[in-house]
């Protein structure tokens, strides 16, 4: 698989430990997707804000601490809080950095704190490697994912002064060249032409600030009381969560955290495996039905073999039975672990594989005996 956001795969969040918002992207940085191309995700390869606690920390750290090419940032306005928000990578290679300013949704909160506001500014800006600059960009498309993918309306495409502009309501996307860089800027609540961009010399306080926010994001979350599930033990508690990841799946809203939480702990009942290996397998089931979802035609048809795709995936990890999926389960096993390992491996051959056993798997299904 190729690309994500360190902080952008389109991976879902830690269910143990940032429960409320799941992304609904692929395997790296602001995170979820799972777009080919795009990282808090199965959307890009493997950056660190996705990753579990203490490994996330470290990943990013890593990063800030030798960044691949200049990174850009905001200068003008001052605008807080600013973090790394992940970075993405494609074939082995990182292809944009993100850095975000006000509230960040790549924290994971589902509501800005009470000293934000809602009306705060907000801005992100993502830096691309040298010689991007003259590579085509998709801001319509860039634009509606910075705004969760509902627009209401259909931005309005032009230029300005300082290069390519698409504007939705007070939210806007620019794209500008910098030394050879495309950079991108996303903004809501601030004009485009107060934009101030600069390099930015020093990554380690965007990862402290992140680490401070998430800090105080987990705190406040720990002294909420816990909602209250339908009842649940053993697999169906894992089917419970997958649930809310597949096409017309339930929506879990505020209890998204609990029922990730319940299936890391059923999960290692049944399994005897520990909070950490139940913790990485609920990932694992999780990514792989979000890169169906988005490479998987039949995975969001009506009447496709989604269901007996999910049952699938649990027999064979959590009771360990015999499966006719079991050659693309295994593919991606091996793609899942491989990724956790190196976070830039060109995986774009196993992935390629992944996709032939499931269609295969598929095509199988709809043939008569």
């Amino acid at each position: 698989m190729s690309g994500t956001l360190c902080g952008m795969e389109r991976m879902p969040p830690d269910p143990a430990a940032h429960p409320e918002q799941p992304h609904r992207d692929r395997p790296g940085a602001d995170q979820p997707t799972p777009d080919r191309s795009s990282a808090d995700q199965p959307t890009p390869d493997r950056s660190g804000a996705d990753l579990p606690g203490a490994e996330s920390r470290r990943r990013m750290r890593e990063f800030a601490e030798s960044p691949p090419y200049p990174v850009h940032g905001l200068r003008r306005p001052v605008v807080v809080p600013a973090i790394l928000g992940g970075w993405e990578a494609a074939d082995g290679r990182t292809t944009a950095v993100r850095l975000s300013y006000g509230w960040c949704p790549e924290a994971e909160a589902a509501e800005p704190p009470a000293a934000l506001g809602r009306g705060c500014p907000q801005l992100r800006v993502d830096t691309g490697p040298p010689g991007s600059a003259g590579e085509p960009a998709d801001l319509r498309g860039v634009l509606l994912d910075w705004l969760g993918g509902q627009a209401g309306a259909e931005p309005v495409h032009g230029r300005s002064a300082r290069g390519e502009l698409c504007v939705l309501g007070d939210a806007w996307a620019l794209r500008l060249a910098v030394d050879g860089q495309a950079v991108t800027v996303l903004g809501r609540g601030v004009d485009p032409a107060d934009v101030e961009l600069g390099p930015v010399g020093d990554l380690l306080p965007y990862v402290v600030e992140r680490d401070r926010l998430l800090a105080q994001l987990c705190a406040s979350r720990s002294a909420l009381p816990e909602p209250e599930l339908a009842p649940a033990h053993g697999i169906a508690a894992v089917r419970a969560f997958l649930e809310t990841f597949v096409p017309g799946g339930p929506d879990a809203a505020e209890s998204y955290g609990a029922l990730g939480r319940r299936a890391v702990a059923e999960l290692d009942g049944v399994l005897r495996c520990g909070p950490a290996r139940a913790t990485y397998l609920v990932y694992s089931l999780v990514n792989q039905i979000t890169e169906l979802r988005r490479s998987m035609p039949w995975f969001s048809a009506p009447h496709g073999p989604r269901a007996a795709a999910v049952e699938e995936l649990l027999r064979h990890l959590v009771l360990g039975q015999p499966v006719d999926s079991e050659s693309a389960q295994l593919l991606w096993e091996q793609y899942w672990s491989v990724q956790q390992r190196a976070a830039d491996a060109d995986l774009d051959w196993l992935h390629g594989l992944w996709v032939e056993a499931w269609t295969d798997w598929a095509q199988r299904r709809s043939s008569p005996d």
